[in-house]
């Protein structure tokens, strides 16, 4: 009968139980400290409220240029509407109006 001689190699068990050890303590330690690990729930947690609370001014900016949009849209253009982006887009004034430029 043949006997398995890594039976008789106590080096054999400390090599392995030390490579098991070290997977083990590797893999627990990025599961608990790693980019996407249990202590860095937190920090996810913060970022996703900071990325909804974004999500909403873009959504509120979204409505208000939907808004101006429909002012300018169909059959008749708001005239306050209509004089403000030639203001803006053009640089054009009325003759009478005081111009301030702030840099």
């Amino acid at each position: 009968m043949r006997v398995n001689k890594l039976h008789n190699r106590p080096l054999t068990y400390f090599g392995s139980f030390m490579l098991l050890g070290t997977l083990v303590a590797f893999f627990g330690f990025h599961s608990l400290t790693g980019e996407r690990g249990l202590l860095m729930r937190d920090n996810l947690d913060r970022e996703i409220a900071s990325a909804q609370e974004y999500l909403h001014l873009l959504q509120k900016k979204n409505s208000e240029l939907e808004a101006r949009i429909s002012l300018m849209s169909g059959k008749l253009i708001d005239k306050d509407m209509l004089e403000e982006m030639v203001r803006n887009e053009l640089g054009l004034f009325a003759n009478n109006e005081i111009l301030i430029l702030t840099n």
